[in-house]
């Protein structure tokens, strides 16, 4: 596929923390993304879904991926990596495109998460109980539409056993042959019900498949993307 290779495909095996992401594209090329980069004892993340179709998107993914990867190799807060990549985004933007964005960065070794939520999906984040919930974060503006917009980030702490679940709005809105989606409640309820400490990607891979499994055979509409980090416990 044109995108395949723009994404990264080699998910590291690391002690504090198990991750794994996937992009099933519609028939059309589109503009979902997701990308990870270490920073000594920080992981940077993020999952983001670009305004449009066809070429123009995929080629302003690679952009906002590029500069994510660049940026946030340098340690810095998330609400400047994500100044500065809507800062790249915006600059030569002729075909006025967007992109939504959910970055975060997790010290591994404290569990603490800094993250900015640029206009994207509301996260899911699991309790190592079991207990599955949606992040709702600040409403930043989306990225790549103006130039030095004043992005805010925040903190969670999460406790060892947590999980994050991040994904395009290409898993909530997958419809049935009837128009019906599979929604946000159905995302919880899945989340919900996942066993204490299923790695990565097998809970990613299993939620692709209940979203098809309700589909039912329908043309996929969307791109599906699908990222999970489950911080593992000592």
């Amino acid at each position: 596929l044109f995108r395949s290779g723009m994404l990264p495909q080699h998910f590291p095996q690391m002690d504090e923390c198990s991750l794994y992401a996937m992009v099933h594209p519609a028939k059309e090329v589109g503009g979902d993304l997701y990308d990870f980069v270490r920073v000594e004892d920080s992981l940077y993340f993020l999952v983001g879904d670009v305004s449009g179709k066809g070429v123009p998107a995929a080629l302003f993914m690679a952009i906002a991926r590029a500069a994510f990867r660049f940026i946030g190799a340098l340690g810095l807060p998330m609400a400047e990596v994500m100044r500065r990549v809507n800062n790249c985004l915006c600059d030569g933007n002729k075909n006025e495109m967007f992109v939504t964005i959910f970055a975060g960065r997790i010290d591994l070794k404290t569990g603490e998460m800094e993250y900015c939520n640029a206009g994207h999906n509301p996260i899911v984040v699991v309790s190592p109980s079991g207990e599955a919930s949606f992040l709702r974060a600040k409403p930043n503006l989306a990225a790549g539409l103006f130039e030095d917009f004043p992005y805010e980030g925040e903190r969670l702490k999460l406790e060892r056993g947590s999980r994050l679940i991040l994904y395009t709005d290409g898993v909530t809105e997958a419809e049935r042959v009837d128009k019906s989606q599979f929604g946000e409640d159905r995302l919880l309820q899945w989340a919900g019900s996942l066993l204490h400490g299923v790695p990565a990607d097998a809970s990613t891979l299993d939620l692709y498949a209940k979203v098809r499994n309700f589909t039912k055979g329908a043309d996929q509409n969307d791109d599906i993307t699908i990222m999970s980090i489950l911080l593992k416990t000592k």
